[in-house]
């Protein structure tokens, strides 16, 4: 009897060595990040200085190939934090997990699964809108695709309130881009590059800032990284305070809070920034931008 029963053990003991990898306790959070560079630290480091989690980071630039899905199905974390667009759309392939996005730029996913919470990064329409004003623009220009119709329609709505009028052309893709530019062309007074994610791209960039240059248009943009290549001015949410908010974020939901029940988190602290050397050369004074907090790029 004795025999036969530590036959069984012996039976059972690959199979229970290959669950002691599921059966381990997992882990906090997976950080999932674009690539290394100084944005991303200061992400991680608001993240980390604000709670403490037990965590894996990985960094997409660094793997020719990755399987986020089978990472996850793997490890099993509580919770997957993306940080950037490339880890957002990974993300979106790993079925139920909850997960953070911090630090994507697009206005809004109508695919959006119910386990994703999203740290939005873009001022609200009000404040755009009142820094037309400060510009000294009463018809603006912008180009966005059909996928940010809702939001372009509801900018119009905010800044026909404000005594502004938003012309807005739509692209189909970012070759579009450069055509609809110049339909724009003795129609407005300043151009608003929005992030829309379809159409905005390193060339397309370029395309408005030339388009702003040498038509003397004051180019509004949505990131501070757009003021070194020609932008006038732009929002810049604080990166260390949309660590703290994901890791708030992230804290909630490993406390047993429903993703779903959550939906878009607004940034809680953005800061207006402008390029001084554009200003000047477009005869703009600086001091209306300065009197809504605004402070030149370094």
């Amino acid at each position: 009897m004795r025999i036969r029963v530590f036959r069984h053990i012996l039976l059972w003991l690959p199979a229970l060595a290959l669950l002691a990898p599921a059966l381990a306790p997992a882990y906090d959070v997976l950080v999932v990040m674009d690539q290394h560079s100084r944005v991303y630290d200061s992400l991680l480091a608001g993240f980390r200085n604000s709670r403490h989690f037990k965590e894996r980071v990985i960094v997409l630039q660094d793997y020719a190939e990755n399987d986020l899905a089978r990472i996850v199905r793997e490890d099993h974390p509580a919770t997957v934090l993306t940080m950037g667009g490339r880890a957002l759309d990974a993300a979106h392939r790993i079925g139920s997990t909850p997960v953070v996005s911090v630090f994507s730029y697009g206005i809004q996913r109508t695919d959006s699964p119910s386990n994703l919470v999203r740290i939005k990064m873009q001022a609200k329409t009000e404040r755009y809108g009142a820094l037309f004003h400060a510009l000294g623009a009463k018809r603006i220009g912008t180009v966005f695709s059909r996928g940010s119709s809702r939001y372009v329609a509801e900018a119009a709505d905010t800044f026909r309130h404000a005594g502004l009028h938003l012309v807005a052309r739509e692209a189909n893709t970012p070759g579009d881009v450069a055509k609809q530019l110049e339909a724009l062309k003795g129609k407005v007074d300043a151009l608003w590059l929005i992030p829309d994610p379809r159409i905005v791209t390193s060339e397309t960039v370029e395309l408005f800032v030339l388009c702003s240059l040498r038509n003397r248009l004051p180019l509004v943009s949505f990131t501070e990284a757009h003021l070194k290549r020609g932008a006038t001015a732009a929002f810049a949410p604080s990166l260390e305070e949309l660590g703290r908010q994901a890791a708030e974020t992230v804290s909630q939901i490993v406390a047993g809070d429903n993703p779903g029940d959550m939906g878009e988190i607004p940034p809680r602290k953005i800061q207006l920034r402008f390029n001084r050397q554009v200003m000047e050369h477009l005869g703009l004074a600086v001091d209306p931008l300065q009197s809504l907090g605004g402070s030149a790029a370094e």
